[in-house]
């Protein structure tokens, strides 16, 4: 697969994370706290693999990465706000919902703006690509230093 397909792909596992949780009700507390942890855990494996080798892969060909950084902090700033929202507080679904229409809006520029100005680097360079960042994907997900690091930062926004 080429990069913004893998990419593409793995927008589609965060956008249908948020949308189960924010369908979820408050008389699915476990299911919400399941969902919240690997929506953290995804979206930490997803902002790590675009900023390791994406991003620095189409620096020469998208005027589109000082944009794409800001919304990433964005989008950690609302996630830090769901985290720390109790799974059965009324504003849980409101806060998720709006994370869910941050990160629409992020994939919606990356993927039609950013993934066509990365053709510009040609078809084999975006396999070669592609096949970088699902290894990257792999590598992280079975990642016990990552797996450390997401409990670090749950536990670290939930006491905040």
């Amino acid at each position: 697969m080429k990069a913004d397909e893998v990419l593409t792909a793995h927008h589609d596992v965060l956008r249908g994370l948020l949308r189960d949780l924010a369908e979820t009700t408050a008389d699915e507390l476990e299911r919400r706290e399941q969902l919240r942890d690997r929506l953290l855990r995804e979206l930490e494996i997803h902002t790590q693999i675009e900023d390791e080798l994406f991003y620095p892969a189409v620096v020469d060909v998208s005027p589109l990465l000082s944009l794409a950084h800001a919304e990433h902090r964005q989008i950690d700033d609302q996630l830090a706000t769901v985290m720390r929202t109790a799974p059965d507080d009324p504003e849980f679904v409101v806060e998720v919902r709006m994370l869910e229409k941050t990160l629409r809006h992020h994939t919606m520029e990356e993927e039609q703006r950013m993934f066509p100005q990365s053709h510009a680097l040609g078809a084999e360079r975006l396999e070669e690509l592609g096949r970088q960042l699902e290894d990257r994907q792999r590598e992280l997900t079975r990642s016990g230093g990552m797996r450390l690091m997401i409990r670090l930062k749950r536990a670290v926004l939930r006491l905040v």
